[in-house]
Order: C-alpha cells, then sequence, then structure tokens
C-alpha cells in the first residue's frame, strides 16, 4: 500500500502528531522510511518554527526511538 507523504511546514503541535504517527506507522510497517519521507519530514524540520522542531525531535525520541537517526545532523542521507 502506498502512501503519500506532503511536504508541509509544521504550524501547529498536531502537525507535528501527525507527522511522527506517519513516521512510527512506516516504520512498524517496512522497518524504515523511504527516501521520499526521510526529505519531507527533513525539509518539515528545516522551515518549522524551532520550538515545533524540538517538539517533533522529543516525540520522536519518545515514541520511534529506531527513526531518530534519519534526523540527526550525521543520520539520513538524503
Amino acid at each position: 500500500m502506498a502512501r503519500t507523504i506532503s511536504v508541509l511546514k509544521w504550524e501547529t503541535e498536531e502537525e507535528v502528531e501527525n507527522a511522527v504517527h506517519d513516521i512510527k506507522a512506516e516504520m512498524d510497517e517496512r522497518g524504515g522510511l523511504t527516501k521520499d519521507t526521510e526529505r519531507a519530514m527533513q525539509h518539515s524540520l528545516l522551515v518549522a518554527d524551532p520550538d515545533l522542531t524540538s517538539r517533533f525531535l522529543q516525540r520522536i525520541r519518545e515514541q520511534v526511538p529506531d527513526a531518530l537517526h534519519y534526523f540527526e545532523e550525521a543520520g539520513g542521507g538524503a
């Protein structure tokens, strides 16, 4: 089942929670993130408000720690 992850600028904590939920679902389903998802989330991290960026990283650490390497400075590969 193909899923589409849209690139967006998070404006609310709810959007951050939705992003974390999408990441968790993809990690559970595939065991990792697709390049498209990785790039979309990295873009969102770059353009989001710093408070929302911190919230995103905190929630990833709590809910999907195996995905954290996609968002660390040396991680990923996008």
